[in-house]
């Protein structure tokens, strides 16, 4: 089968390292390189195993490995995130990429918010990022700020440098929450090395269907593999894997009902979110304990008073307003 990726992001360019020694695989990219907007953290287990199947070693990747997690005045041990060089590891990935269009059977597309090959999602939520990297002497924690449509983060990426950034429903709201972040936190605004602005589909799987239209089928953030705390790296990686085991299981038909199970959990932050956003307090209460499940598996390590904690100051912060 010939096949051709289009968007050479995190999970298209990672796709066509698992497919390039069994197909005939093309891939084509609108940037003449990669750029680093978002997406500095990721979980370190996953992520070290996943590219380890492409031959990779993740840890030559890692910017910094970050005790705790610091929001709503709440400080959480971290158990499994770390920053790392994205754009690093994408430009060296993209030196070993042939770029090139070819007549093929199947098309992937790996394009991200823009989602330029599958059918247009009704009621889609496209969200405005904005990032800049910065130096600061503060401890290398990771620092968040939300509110009910969006949040501000402080990634450290080593050597005094921080990402700084928000998503927000507005570009002017994203501002407000890096505003409120530097505040907070006492990161002061002082100059930047780099700015940019990004998009982000703020959506579970299950509103981005379909996930294949004709001979196109879709992976990533295209399909809504981000969290419902806007974490997209794993989860895009995952959806590339899922995909390249139907091709070689030859069960296509199957991609859809795969990534709807991988990404329950998913699907249960993106409720937990909209419960916030609607102040509902039960609906809030309850996926409130399932995400706390969820993520202390995954990243943090949540104690009881943690999860009461952030009942009480969601409570006293609005959520019923």
């Amino acid at each position: 089968m010939k096949i051709q990726i289009h968007g050479a992001g995190i999970s298209g360019s990672y796709l066509y390292f698992l497919l390039r020694d069994e197909f005939d695989v093309g891939i084509d990219d609108v940037r003449a390189y990669p750029d680093c907007r978002c997406g500095w953290g990721i979980t370190y287990k996953e992520a070290k195993k996943l590219y380890k199947g492409i031959s990779i070693n993740f840890d030559e990747y890692i910017l910094s490995k970050p005790r705790y997690v610091i929001t709503d005045s709440l400080k959480i041990k971290n158990r499994n995130i770390v920053t790392f060089d994205r754009a690093r590891l994408l430009s060296e990935l993209w030196k070993e990429l042939e770029f090139k269009k070819i007549e093929s059977k199947l098309e992937v597309d790996a394009t991200g918010f823009k989602r330029a090959y599958l059918p247009r999602i009704k009621n889609d939520k496209i969200y405005s990022a904005i990032q800049t990297i910065e130096r600061h002497e503060v401890d290398e924690n990771i620092y968040a700020f939300g509110s009910k449509t969006g949040y501000a983060w402080a990634f450290p990426l080593g050597d005094g440098k921080w990402h700084i950034g928000a998503g927000d429903v507005t570009l002017e709201r994203a501002k407000l929450l890096v505003e409120y972040l530097r505040k907070i936190y006492g990161f002061e605004e002082k100059g930047f090395e780099c700015s940019c602005r990004a998009y982000i589909r703020f959506l579970p799987p299950s509103k981005c269907l379909p996930f294949m239209n004709g001979n196109v089928i879709g992976i990533g953030e295209a399909i809504g593999c981000i969290s419902g705390f806007g974490e997209g790296n794993t989860p895009s990686l995952f959806s590339a894997k899922i995909l390249r085991d139907c091709l070689i299981n030859s069960n296509l038909e199957d991609y859809e009902m795969r990534i709807l199970k991988e990404f329950k959990w998913i699907e249960i932050e993106h409720k937990f979110i909209e419960a916030i956003q609607e102040g509902k307090i039960f609906k809030f209460l309850l996926y409130l304990l399932k995400v706390a499940s969820i993520e202390k598996k995954r990243t943090l390590n949540y104690s009881f008073r943690d999860v009461l904690s952030i009942i009480v100051n969601q409570i006293f912060r609005g959520i019923m307003r």
